[in-house]
């Protein structure tokens, strides 16, 4: 009986000892969490380019009834986009101060402001018509004394803005407005706690703000400044 003990006290010893001794590699499997990868590569999404054919045919047609042509300068990267870049002649063949981008990804066209390096919406050219039915661009600042207006658009359908006095560091209002889906010129802002309510009228080179209902102290028209 003693050696039927000291038998099986041996046993388990060597299959302790060789438990021990075996490598790592001996317990992987094929489906051994170690031969996932920890790490992904994203793909990376390309966009197919329009051509500078494409790019002057968009231009052509956007400043067919216009008193003025396009030539075409250089492709290159602005804001982080990439254009065609174009000089514009009145028609006495004179060159504006102004120069024309069409994006190479989107076919968009946009005025380029040549003092600040940037692209800025086409409402901004010299030579633009407002047909009423174009969306407005809610991207710029408005002056009337005292005050500053900022607009900066989320995304479609609504924009921040904020109202500063001259000489003031905080703004005097801050909110969202929601562009009217009738009237894409218009966006109202409400307030209910502050017992505020705003309209915003867009007109390219001016931006009304009329009261609706409470004075608010910020209606007036307000001049574009850049």
């Amino acid at each position: 009986m003693k050696k039927l003990k000291l038998l099986l006290v041996l046993m388990v010893m060597v299959v302790a000892v060789s438990a021990c001794n075996r490598s790592p590699k001996d317990n992987d499997t094929p489906n051994s969490s170690s031969e996932i990868p920890t790490e992904e590569e994203d793909d990376e999404i390309e966009f197919e380019e329009i051509g500078q054919e494409t790019a002057d045919e968009i231009l052509e047609n956007c400043l067919s009834d216009l008193k003025c042509r396009a030539i075409f300068s250089e492709y290159t990267d602005i804001d982080d986009i990439s254009v065609y870049l174009y000089s514009v002649v009145d028609e006495n063949n004179e060159e504006l101060d102004q120069m024309l981008a069409v994006s190479a990804v989107s076919g968009e066209v946009m005025v380029y402001d040549t003092d600040n390096d940037r692209l800025l919406p086409y409402d901004r050219f010299k030579y633009y018509i407002d047909d009423g039915k174009s969306p407005a661009s809610w991207d710029s600042s408005y002056y009337l004394s005292p005050r500053t207006v900022k607009l900066e658009p989320a995304d479609d359908n609504c924009f921040e803005f904020s109202i500063t006095k001259d000489n003031k560091d905080e703004p005097e209002l801050t909110g969202v407005a929601y562009v009217s889906q009738d009237d894409t010129h218009e966006a109202v802002y409400e307030n209910e706690d502050e017992d505020v309510s705003l309209t915003f009228v867009n007109k390219g080179d001016t931006l009304e703000i009329r009261d609706n209902g409470n004075i608010s102290g910020v209606a007036g028209i307000y001049e574009r400044q850049d």
